[in-house]
């Protein structure tokens, strides 16, 4: 096997360069002006994200937030453990009042739903994540899936909307849950 990746050490910022090219550039969050409700120990987040609203988002232990990555935590996000987002992630909490507007397209009212990932989540490149929803542990959501209802533990979801296209082994996910055999990125 090659080793095309290479780590280098910058400071506190950390890139991923494949053939010389920089592909990914990471800070601690620690070294970002977020000012996070609660932030857990291990979690970067891509120096390319645009992060609104930090002082609702909760985010436990050993996250990574991709690059490009855009949240808005106007409604509250909770982000649980393990948990990975690729590039060009959305995850929104807020919508414009349009149903029962005084205005159009919409009025002024905004209304707020939170968002929960649970722990050991992974989120594929380009999904996006609308308001109020859950995605339970474990759970897979594809690259490009636009999550419009909960996601059920363990289930791996696609398309737009995402549906759920199948389920981890999840006789296997507890064991290594069980065996605390998490994936720790090295920062």
């Amino acid at each position: 096997m090659v080793k095309i990746f290479e780590r280098l050490k910058d400071g506190s910022r950390r890139q991923i360069k494949v053939f010389g090219k920089t592909l990914i550039s990471y800070t601690k969050s620690k070294d970002k002006k977020y000012d996070f409700k609660k932030c857990g120990e291990g979690v970067i987040v891509a120096n390319t994200c645009r992060i609104y609203v930090s002082n609702n988002i909760t985010i436990g232990n050993n996250v990574r937030i991709g690059d490009n990555n855009l949240i808005s935590g106007l409604g509250g996000i909770t982000i649980g453990n393990n948990v990975v987002t690729g590039p060009d992630v959305t995850i929104w909490t807020a919508n414009h009042n349009y149903e029962e507007a005084t205005k159009l397209p919409y009025d002024e009212d905004v209304i707020l739903r939170p968002v929960t990932i649970e722990d050991n989540v992974w989120i594929g490149a380009k999904a996006i994540i609308v308001p109020g929803i859950t995605i339970k542990e474990g759970a897979v959501v594809a690259m490009g899936a636009v999550v419009t209802k909960n996601v059920p533990k363990g289930a791996v979801v696609g398309g737009n909307p995402a549906k759920v296209l199948k389920y981890r082994n999840m006789e296997k996910y507890e064991k290594l849950k069980q065996e605390k055999s998490f994936y720790f990125f090295k920062h």
